[in-house]
This record gives structure tokens, C-alpha cells and sequence, in this order.
């Protein structure tokens, strides 16, 4: 068997414990797969996940017009961020580092 092709069969092998709920000890012992193997092409298919910067395709973009806020006046409103079915506030003063991590974590799952 060729590289990619056990690729693809691991790769199937991968969604399907995924969309188990099992555990992936609990899953190989189910299906009779090598549990070491499993963990290893669990590992390589994240890191490869991991790796791409690029956002899903279903992601859409939004521009947000800024008007100037009156002096004196400052905005302590939350802002909320929806990806999914997962909601995060955002609260004045937040890490933008620490935000970008969340969202990019979020965008991938």
C-alpha cells in the first residue's frame, strides 16, 4: 500500500473514532486497530490541522464601521464573538494574543 492510500484509510479510520465519542483505546479495541498506530496518525492529522492558517471556507467576514465615541465617554460593553454553535465574550481590556489563540482554536474545530 502506497502513502497515500494509508493515508486515506487512516484518515478513515480517524473520523470515524471521531464521530464515536470513544475513547481511542476504547475505539481500536472495538475495531481491532493498533492502538499505537492510532495515536500516531491521531497526532499527525492534528498537527496537520493545526498547521494550516487558513480559515474553513464557511467563514465570512464582517466589517465593522467605527464612530467616533464622545470624549469622556468610554464603552464598557461586552462584545460577543459567535463561531459555530460556541459563543466568547470579549471584555474590554482583553488579551488580543490570547483572543487570536481562541478563535484560531475555535476555527478548527
Amino acid at each position: 500500500m502506497n502513502d497515500a492510500n494509508k493515508r486515506i484509510e487512516w484518515k478513515a479510520r480517524y473520523d470515524a473514532w471521531e464521530a464515536s465519542g470513544l475513547s481511542a483505546a476504547e475505539w481500536c479495541r472495538n475495531e481491532e486497530v493498533n492502538k499505537h498506530q492510532m495515536y500516531y496518525w491521531i497526532r499527525k492529522f492534528r498537527e496537520d490541522a493545526a498547521s494550516k492558517h487558513e480559515p474553513p471556507s464557511g467563514t465570512k467576514w464582517l466589517t465593522v464601521n467605527m464612530q467616533n465615541t464622545p470624549s469622556g465617554h468610554r464603552n464598557e460593553e461586552p462584545v460577543f464573538i459567535h463561531v459555530g454553535t460556541l459563543s466568547v465574550e470579549v471584555r474590554p481590556g482583553t488579551d488580543m494574543k490570547l483572543l487570536s489563540h481562541v478563535v484560531r482554536v475555535l476555527q478548527n474545530q
